[in-house]
């Protein structure tokens, strides 16, 4: 795995970190489950936490050490000097990318393809880089840019890795010490107590992909390495839950705990299979097709009896899984990735382009009449509900603090200054308006019942949001996502005065993208490339920050909710007068849900409509893995701060479609067969999804036409 991951550094440069973090909390596991098993379970937790807080703090202050004092190696604070030194010590690395031009291949050279912007081709000469009069095309820039980019990841990640060493080895110490410092109670207690940190947990990791989610439509450099460290951290997490709660508990303490059989009916809930479905996406089969290959192995090796097609622990997983109801499942797979295509790559991608397209069209207009449009056109962004609110607050930062460079009076600092006080102004106005969407829609029962008005969950937010208590109110509303928080909030009738209020906070991280978008747009019109690097590096800091509060944010909101549910469910779940028209929608929808579901069977439903529905799931998670995986080669590498009429970019002058539709990378066809192979999944899920319909319907007809009709009593006649 380690060998693999290294080898495989160049295309993710991340892998290697990755992987060989992920061997940490693999070793505290095998420890727990074998030599420790018997230690006591507070003893064992704080001694590691202990531990890992010590090796965090020890390789930091190293780390920190190495970079400032001089006397160790020269120092290496992240200086030219720095990065000249790091490009020297990975010439391997640069030897090994392949260049081909005017029929020679040669090797990528840091000074001439990387440092600078490059023009024109070279060859060696005794050694001497000397330039060609050929000139390097669009396409040839491009590719150069994504090699120089690739290599560099490298190196800096070799750079940082001390500091995301320190930084999980602490996270893992927070993770014992809360863990050990629980008080020792009974199984069923115990059980119950490492489920909800479990939950707490996976919720944790849910909002960094959520932020990652977010920043994505900003950079998208940023995403890849905080998704893997999110993967490797679910399947610690999953890892963990299963040693220490383990299965036989869960199982011998269902009837007696009230949470445990919660606990159970979510995991056997479609959604969450769905969930797991999507999670392991291509590896699920990969995985049987490798046990069938083991055990034929082990058939040709005489090491086996068994005639079974694969092998013991493939055929357990296999009977377990026949027991779930596919078609039902698969067409949740369908709905979460269409809403993860949505979110992350169809609305993030076009509100970049489009925001860097406005940044452009404004360029020329006057510095007041482009405050008013920016303003107008972020509010309006703001209150369609898929639009992330960072690439907005950037857009603000790098169009009026570039601007105000230029206009007396203003200058850089009161640009940024005015950025940041428009694009606070944009959110709490937002506020105001998706309060409004949701107080009107949240006058249909319908809208209700979709919500889940009568939900605990939903009704623990409102608690939360209703107590004289000032920290989970502002968790919930600057940690939670803008539009589903803020309509949530109109549609309980909740103070929208509270809202307001409630939501000063967030200028913490408006104002952190505001000054990424400034320091992306630079003090000076014209730079040179070191300081290009350097505002760049800050702008990424600043993005990082902001997310890390919101992250924050939505980690303390998490634990308001549960402490909630955990103390006072029971008496959220009673029924409330005003909420009796949700419950009496939702029993007369009863008898359509049940026989729909009955469609959806296996054994009710043919087979070519299985078929179908399984085709159009697997499309669209294979689609879903090759947008996540080779983003690069699927499309361009467009940043908010671009421009889309760059001839080395998009080259689309002002044409917004034309920046769209070259969005999709042209040099090869993998972007476009994926789009395709995904649009065509869609189109087969809408095909299932009203056929089913249709059966459901015409299935409830004939059990309402087939019901007896009950007579009425005959009427009394007085004689």
């Amino acid at each position: 795995g380690c060998m693999g991951g290294i080898l495989k550094c160049r295309f993710y440069p991340q892998a290697p970190l990755v992987i060989t973090l992920f061997h940490l909390p693999v070793f505290i596991g095998i420890l727990r489950a074998t030599a420790l098993k018997q230690c006591h379970r507070g003893s064992f937790y704080r001694a590691v936490g202990q531990g890992c807080l010590a090796v965090g703090v020890g390789i930091i202050i190293l780390w920190l050490a190495w970079i400032t004092v001089d006397a160790w190696d020269g120092g290496w604070k992240y200086t030219d000097a720095t990065k000249d030194r790091l490009v020297e010590r990975s010439a391997a690395l640069y030897d090994t990318v392949k260049l081909n031009f005017e029929g020679t291949t040669r090797s990528l050279n840091y000074k001439m393809d990387c440092k600078e912007v490059p023009t024109y081709n070279f060859k060696y000469v005794y050694g001497e880089p000397i330039k060609t009069s050929y000139t390097y095309t669009m396409n040839d820039k491009k590719m150069i840019d994504t090699e120089c980019s690739s290599v560099k990841t490298v190196w800096f990640l070799l750079w940082v890795s001390p500091f995301v060493c320190a930084l999980v080895t602490g996270i893992l110490a927070a993770f014992c010490a809360i863990h050990g410092t629980m008080k020792e109670s009974n199984d069923t207690s115990s059980a119950e107590t490492a489920s909800k940190q479990f939950f707490m947990m996976v919720g944790v990791i849910v909002m960094v992909m959520w932020v990652a989610a977010s920043i994505a439509s900003a950079s998208m450099r940023l995403t890849g390495t905080i998704y893997s460290f999110c993967g490797a951290g679910l399947a610690a997490l999953f890892a963990w839950g299963y040693l220490e709660i383990g299965t036989k508990l869960i199982n011998s303490q269902m009837k007696h705990s009230k949470f445990m059989g919660q606990l159970m009916s979510i995991f056997q809930n479609d959604w969450f299979r769905a969930c797991v479905v999507c999670g392991f996406n291509v590896t699920l089969p990969a995985w049987f097709a490798i046990e069938v290959v083991r055990a034929k192995v082990r058939r040709l090796r005489k090491t086996t009896t068994s005639k079974s097609w694969t092998t013991p622990e493939a055929q357990t997983a296999w009977s377990f899984l026949k027991q779930w109801q596919w078609a039902s499942i698969f067409m949740k797979v369908n709905l979460l990735c269409m809403l993860y295509w949505g979110m992350s790559i169809g609305v993030a991608k076009i509100t970049v382009v489009f925001l860097a397209w406005l940044n452009e069209a404004l360029a020329s207009w006057s510095y007041l009449a482009v405050n008013i449009t920016l303003f107008l056109i972020a509010e309006f962004l703001m209150m369609l509900p898929p639009t992330p609110g960072i690439p907005v607050y950037i857009i603000m930062g790098i169009i009026l603090a570039g601007q105000g460079r230029n206009v007396e009076g203003v200058g850089y600092g009161g640009g940024l200054i005015i950025g940041i006080v428009s694009a606070f102004l944009v959110k709490e106005v937002s506020v105001v308006g998706q309060y409004s969407i949701g107080f009107f829609m949240g006058k249909s029962v319908k809208i209700q019942q979709l919500v889940g008005v009568d939900k605990v969950a939903i009704r623990a937010v409102e608690k939360i949001m209703m107590r004289k208590q000032v920290i989970g109110k502002v968790a919930v509303l600057v940690g939670g996502p803008d539009w589903p928080t803020n309509c949530l909030c109109g549609v309980l009738r909740l103070s929208l005065w509270t809202c307001v209020w409630g939501t000063i906070p967030v200028i913490t991280i408006i104002g952190a993208c505001v000054m990424a978008g400034a320091f992306l747009a630079g003090p000076k019109e014209i730079m040179t490339d070191t300081e290009k690097s350097m505002w760049s590096a800050v702008a990424n800091t600043a993005l990082v920050l902001s997310g890390v509060v919101q992250m924050v944010a939505g980690v303390i909101a998490m634990y308001y909710i549960q402490s909630v549910v955990s103390t006072e469910g029971e008496e959220l779940a009673r029924t409330r007068p005003e909420h009796e028209p949700v419950f009496e929608l939702t029993r007369a929808e009863e008898a359509f849900r049940v026989t729909y579901a009955e469609v959806l069977r296996w054994d009710s439903l043919p087979r070519p409509w299985f078929l179908l529905i399984t085709v159009s799931a697997s499309m669209m998670v294979g689609s879903i893995f090759v947008f996540q995986f080779m983003d690069k080669l699927c499309f361009v590498d467009f940043q908010v701060n671009d421009r889309v009429s760059d001839p080395d970019g998009l080259n689309c002058g002002s044409n917004l479609g034309c920046a769209i539709f070259r969005l999709v990378n042209g040099d090869t066809l993998i972007g476009w067969a994926a789009l395709g192979i995904f649009f065509f999944a869609c189109f087969l899920h809408f095909i299932f999804s009203s056929y089913v319909g249709w059966v459901a319907k015409k299935r409830l007809a004939a059990k309402t036409a087939d019901l007896p009709t009950v007579a009425e009593p005959p009427t009394k006649v007085d004689h």
